[in-house]
């Protein structure tokens, strides 16, 4: 698939400048050359806009109508359709476009280009779920930074459900943009309109995202390696359809042993202290967290209700059972290949957190409402053996699984990945494996020996995308990081190795005291490349990040 290089627009820079001067129609002609000459030597300031905001409501892009381009001042703003009034942004200019590459396609783009403190570089956000939302909190942070910023709704609108996809019954062009087609489009158009407002290319192509965002960014290495210098994404749904089978057996399992509401949260948090309980010191160190669930040989039955015991204090057999399922991988019960992995000892805090014991997993469902084109489907009549092939048969463009990232490599792009090893959506042990598949996909015998471009950061304790018994903060999406430099801001990080060749070496997560920012710092430790962890000197405060060096367990 045709890209647009990332150092080079220069070719079409002075055309687009022209373009949104000349007042032409949004599907006109070439502009006029004389325009053209005169656009391209604008002076400007660096950092600064080439041209006036409302003229970009003119610029003729491919495929794409503008329907607004407007100057926002400096100080608060509050986007039409918003709850959150954002606070401290330089001024800006707001286009909104709409872009129809193929028929049965309408993807609605936003992106926001500072008018005067421009850093010379793009930095992309990521969307969460299944999209139809335009994500302005994570395109607030990177403005702040000087960033030209953008996100799309990948093809549909918001629904009242964040688990309704009517949007896709019907309308098979609309997976294509979920898929993958919605945050290309954006890549391509954010830079046109960049070279067009400032008069020249942006420097350096950033991408950012969590979840659904982290599926997107590794699409995007995948699919178009040049569409991005570096790319940060975190709890990754990279393995979307074996994800959402295993999400709806978890479900189903916890139903079946009655492990439901308030009375379930009960029996998984007693799970969930037994486990910490058998492996919290396997690291050295006694602090409530699992540093590698994986290491962890917990048993469930071993909370089974004895002879005369309490039970509000242990489990039934069936309760057991129940979450060891869910704690194995799923099978492919022809074959009984690994498919997907199961979650992970200690994410049980997690699990109640999404609220997986609460009925059937809505998420599950409405992927597999989407592959039947069925939204009456509920699961009831569900097979693994005949179901999960088919899920996987209409809905494979969604994973981004492809493990062949020697494109992106050999592109220059730098990947940063991070996973929670508590994650209860997108489970941790996927991820691992897919890095081992990229090492095994490049001939190289070693882990760490991806670590040139593409470095994987496992983050003990920590949930879906954040939060958890770990420090999380880290800087990503949705963080203020503690401190700008790159071994606390993940963002940094990756502009340090793109733009200046220095790899991370470890990151360091913060916890706050009850979460809180504004009440001081609970605990630090360092995030290191995996394979290697977090190992204690054996002296010192174990909430004190300097006590512990990164090295393999």
């Amino acid at each position: 698939m045709n890209t647009i290089p990332r150092h080079t627009l220069a070719a079409m820079t002075a055309a687009l400048s022209a373009a949104a001067l000349c007042g032409c129609g949004s599907h006109s002609d070439s502009p006029n050359p004389a325009e053209t000459a005169g656009a391209a030597t604008v002076a400007t300031a660096p950092g600064s806009a080439s041209v006036p905001c409302a003229s970009l409501k003119s610029l003729n892009l491919p495929d794409t109508i503008i329907t607004s381009a407007e100057a926002i001042p400096a100080g608060s703003y509050k986007p039409p359709g918003s709850d959150t009034t954002y606070d401290k942004l330089p001024a800006f200019c707001r286009v909104l476009a709409t872009t129809t590459p193929v028929p049965g396609s309408s993807i609605k783009l936003e992106v926001w280009l500072p008018s005067t403190t421009w850093n010379g570089k793009y930095q992309q956000s990521g969307s969460h779920g299944f999209a139809g939302t335009l994500f302005w909190g994570e395109m607030a942070p990177q403005l702040q930074r000087g960033y030209a910023t953008g996100i799309t709704d990948d093809g549909h609108t918001p629904l009242a459900s964040g688990f309704d996809v009517s949007w896709a019954f019907g309308y098979p062009e609309r997976i294509v943009d979920f898929a993958w087609r919605g945050v290309h489009e954006l890549a391509v158009k954010s830079k046109l309109l960049i070279a067009a407002y400032y008069g020249r290319p942006q420097q350096y192509a950033y991408f950012h995202g969590c979840s659904d965002g982290g599926r997107e960014g590794m699409k995007s290495a995948q699919l178009f390696p040049k569409d991005f210098d570096g790319i940060i994404i975190g709890g990754t749904a990279a393995y979307w359809t074996p994800a959402s089978t295993q999400l709806l057996q978890l479900s189903k399992n916890l139903m079946k042993a009655g492990i439901q509401g308030s009375s379930g949260a009960a029996i998984l948090t007693r799970a969930q202290n037994a486990a910490t309980a058998a492996c919290d010191g396997n690291d050295g160190v006694v602090d409530g967290i699992i540093n590698n669930p994986s290491m962890c040989k917990w048993d469930p039955a071993t909370l089974v209700c004895k002879a005369g015991q309490d039970p509000e204090t242990c489990i039934t057999a069936q309760q057991a059972d129940a979450i060891k399922a869910n704690l194995a991988p799923v099978l492919d019960p022809a074959t009984r290949k690994w498919v997907h992995s199961g979650m992970a000892i200690g994410s049980e805090f997690e699990q109640i957190r999404r609220g997986w014991h609460n009925g059937i997993n809505k998420f599950g469902l409405a992927n597999y409402q989407m592959a039947f084109n069925n939204p009456g489907w509920d699961s009831s009549t569900f097979d693994l053996a005949t179901d999960m092939p088919l899920l996987d048969s209409k809905l494979a463009v969604i994973n981004a699984i492809d493990p062949d990232l020697t494109p992106f490599q050999k592109a220059g792009g730098k990947l940063i990945q991070w996973h929670g090893w508590s994650d209860s959506s997108f489970t941790p042990g996927w991820t691992v494996d897919y890095y081992r598949q990229v090492v095994e996909r490049t001939g190289r015998s070693e882990l760490e020996n991806v670590q040139d471009f593409y470095r994987l950061f496992m983050l003990p304790g920590v949930g879906h995308c954040g939060t958890g018994v770990g420090p999380d903060n880290i800087g990503a999406e949705n963080q203020a990081a503690v401190s700008r430099d790159p071994e606390h801001d993940i963002v940094s990080a990756l502009e340090a190795w793109v733009e200046k060749g220095v790899a991370p070496h470890k990151l360091i997560a913060t916890k706050f005291n009850g979460g809180d920012p504004g009440k001081g710092i609970a605990m630090q430790r360092p995030i290191c490349p995996y394979p290697n962890e977090a190992i204690y000197r054996g002296s010192g405060n174990t909430n004190d990040a300097s006590n512990f060096y990164c090295g393999k367990p």
